[in-house]
């Protein structure tokens, strides 16, 4: 079974094959016992007598969602109960890609963000090995191929699976004229690994050529529940196993303790500068209060802007405050930055910490990911509260936990916070377009593009001085692409003394896209929730934001997305508000094509009065800027 070598963060995989289950699958192919003592078959014709069977795709098969649970077990036994499920989907991840060969080297260079495509191609939906004959049928039930295959030779995938070879000889066999079979079994691995196609040089590759990241695998299609129980457990053994050695062998190197104010600027420091790596595998822990009043501070973490690929510079351990306080922490800067906060750029985890009276002002037009605490979270954050008086401002991505985030962010709080979200925009030609100035401020997150977020609770205020600014929320300027929203409460002032779009009391944009995978190429983010779930949230709001559009009392719009408005589902939630100056907002939403309203309490004045409407009215979309398709958005734009 495959074997993922290197974690890196919880959007870049860096792995590679490395065979099935045991050591015989790192060495020469095993040889199996032959069914009869009368005759005694060669190690490659047995193996086409112990597949015997038809077979559907494992990965189909053993990530359907009733199997979660399973999955979560066999993780928690060997990482924990902390780590079983960012575990479990990153393993499940790896191995569903969407795209192999030359499409696939070209994406993956360095093996950053690689997935392997472990499906059936060509058409085919069912295998049936039959001994010497291999046949394939499509969704239909009709026979893509059929053929008779002959052992040819030993094989080797990239120096790391061995296997055999099989050829046909039918001269009408096009991609499936070669079967390159690893040594595997449904009774000795629960499932079975092969690739077939015409190119036997390009077979033996893994990261190049015409098949490239494609390492089928198949499960057969009699298979119970114990078989996928095992081969979910071997496949979690596999990948996981170094990960739990590490956790239960705990040693000096693997934490580092710090308690002074200078030992938390060495470390941001040693951080920033690459030289420890981001301390992946590492828990640095606080021992103390940290009162920085007195330090010239440099953000935990940083992105490298002259080569984004490079993770040394991020954090990518876990950081447990274990209850204490990080205070008085200015960071101010003119120049471009990406990510500033106490922690610039998290990759790891950040948990059950305290900061107070924290001061990070970001004023570059080029800058983005502005936090009190994280500055752009690619990791875990939860548990974490900001209390006192503090202040963050950006142009892009401002937020009091996180400015940007893509991922899993839970129960923090922050209180006694304003956020500044800088800078003018200029729509005046018509179309409201996504933009990177003046735009996403929130007092939990500034701007969210996948992940999910529970048990929020968020007091402060949000102010906007500039021209037209995109993405104002109590909770959240943006929470798009997000499966869900649960469980959070704000009470919020949001101030754009110069109109502005997508403003409400909980989040300014949010939902997803009816095509779950549809910002997977370009954003590393796949939804499965359609629309996006708004669930037991909570709101106060006083708005004043004269000349606003797409304003709702919980939320002001979705966003035009790769052909459609991206929606959200409301369930359970209230609102009490006051709005002033905006155009035609909704009591509830500001725009909410495709969406869904249900069981929510709203009581919110426009300009004094009652506002009755739940869904405002407006004639224009407000539209993604990073898409395809742009003629049609001027098309349906000016409709």
């Amino acid at each position: 079974m495959k074997k993922i070598l290197a974690l890196s963060a919880a959007f870049t995989i860096a792995f590679s094959l490395c065979g099935c289950g045991s050591e015989s699958s790192k060495s020469e192919p095993s040889v199996s016992e032959p069914a009869s003592s009368a005759e005694k078959l060669s190690p490659a014709d047995q193996l086409l007598e112990d597949v015997k069977g038809t077979y559907d795709e494992l990965f189909t098969v053993i990530c359907d969602s009733k199997y979660d649970q399973i999955w979560l077990d066999k993780c928690e036994a060997i990482v924990g109960k902390d780590k079983a499920e960012s575990c479990a989907e990153m393993l499940k991840k790896a191995c569903t890609g969407n795209i192999y060969g030359d499409e696939a080297a070209k994406k993956y260079a360095d093996a950053e963000d690689a997935q392997f495509d472990c499906y059936f191609i060509n058409g085919v939906n069912q295998l049936t090995f039959s001994g010497s004959k291999i046949s394939g049928l499509d969704e239909s039930g009709k026979k893509v191929f059929e053929h008779e295959y002959k052992y040819v030779k030993d094989l080797s995938l990239g120096g790391m699976m061995n296997g055999y070879l099989y050829e046909t000889a039918d001269k009408d066999a096009g991609e499936f004229r070669y079967f390159f079979m690893m040594p595997d079994t449904p009774a000795t691995t629960y499932h079975i690994e092969f690739r077939y196609g015409s190119d036997e040089a390009a077979l033996t590759k893994y990261n190049e050529g015409a098949y490239a990241y494609w390492l089928a695998a198949g499960i057969p299609t009699n298979c119970d529940e114990k078989m996928i129980d095992d081969v979910i457990g071997l496949f979690c053994e596999e990948n996981l196993a170094d990960m739990g050695s590490e956790e239960s062998s705990s040693s000096d190197s693997s934490r580092i303790e710090i308690g002074t104010a200078e030992e938390l600027k060495a470390f941001a420091e040693s951080v920033t500068d690459g030289s420890q790596k981001g301390y992946a595998g590492k828990t640095v822990v606080l021992t103390d209060d940290i009162d920085c009043t007195d330090i010239e501070w440099t953000p935990i973490g940083t992105m490298d802007l002259s080569n984004m690929e490079n993770h040394d510079c991020m954090f990518q351990g876990v950081f447990d405050g274990q209850g204490h306080t990080i205070s008085n922490v200015t960071f101010n800067t003119d120049k471009p930055v990406c990510g500033a906060g106490i922690i610039g750029m998290n990759l790891g985890e950040v948990k059950d910490l305290t900061a107070k009276n924290i001061n990070i002002h970001c004023t570059d037009i080029y800058s983005m990911a502005v936090g009190a605490v994280v500055g752009y979270n690619m990791g875990e954050i939860h548990d974490v509260t900001l209390t006192g008086e503090n202040e963050v401002a950006g142009v892009n991505a401002v937020g009091g936990i996180t400015g940007g985030s893509t991922n899993h962010v839970h129960d923090c709080k922050v209180d006694g916070t304003t956020i500044k979200v800088l800078g003018d925009n200029d729509f005046s030609s018509g179309r409201i377009i996504q933009c990177d100035v003046a735009e996403c401020g929130g007092l939990i997150i500034g701007g969210s593009f996948g992940g999910t977020m529970e048990n929020c609770t968020a007091k402060g205020k949000i102010i906007a001085d500039g021209n037209e600014p995109v993405g104002l929320g109590g909770i959240a300027g943006c929470l798009e692409m997000m499966d869900s929203v649960t469980d959070c409460t704000a009470d919020v002032e949001i101030i754009s003394a110069k109109g502005g779009h997508a403003i409400g009391g909980l989040c300014g944009y949010s939902g997803t896209h009816s095509v779950g995978d549809v910002a997977l190429k370009t954003e590393g983010v796949e939804t499965h929730e359609y629309p996006g779930i708004i669930r037991n949230c909570k709101v106060t709001v006083k708005m004043n934001v004269p000349g606003a559009t797409h304003v709702g009392g919980l939320i002001g719009t979705g966003l035009y997305y790769y052909g459609e408005e991206t929606a959200f589902k409301i369930v359970d939630c209230t609102v009490n508000g006051e709005i002033v100056g905006a155009v035609t907002p909704g009591a509830v939403a500001g725009r909410a094509e495709h969406s869904v309203i249900d069981s929510c309490e709203a009581k919110v004045t426009l300009d004094g009065a009652e506002l009755t409407e739940q869904v405002g009215k407006t004639d224009k979309m407000y539209e993604s800027a990073d898409q395809s398709g742009e003629a049609e958005n001027e098309e349906k734009s000016a409709a």
